[in-house]
């Protein structure tokens, strides 16, 4: 079956990134926080507005309590994603399917390892 493709589907509403350079200071949770609480900011939303979200990470973490523990995010459907070199474009893809049929409102995306193959 082929797909109908998500194109003109679904929007891209906010974003967070991490500042790139050493952080000595702050341990993987930090930064994931980090750029969450920045992304829920930019997209004018708050954590309890989001119903799902997506972790991409490779080779950290075992399951999505990954993400929902620094998050402090209880009861919402966390989905990790491990894909090599593709894991945080494969993390936002899902992301996109999901919504698409509007199965959930809001979801975030959160790549937690930039990785060059």
């Amino acid at each position: 079956m082929a797909s109908r493709g998500i194109k003109d589907r679904v929007a891209i509403i906010g974003m967070g990134c991490t500042k790139f350079g050493e952080h000595w200071d702050k341990g993987p949770e930090d930064l994931l926080v980090d750029a969450a609480y920045q992304a829920y900011e930019s997209a004018g939303l708050q954590p309890e507005d989001v119903d799902a979200y997506w972790l991409g990470t490779m080779g950290s973490g075992v399951s999505g309590l990954t993400l929902s523990e620094p998050l402090k995010i209880q009861y919402k459907p966390v989905t990790r994603v491990e894909n090599m070199c593709a894991t945080g474009s494969e993390a936002l893809r899902q992301a996109c399917y999901a919504v698409r049929p509007l199965t959930s409102k809001s979801t975030d995306s959160i790549p937690t390892r930039a990785r060059t193959c």
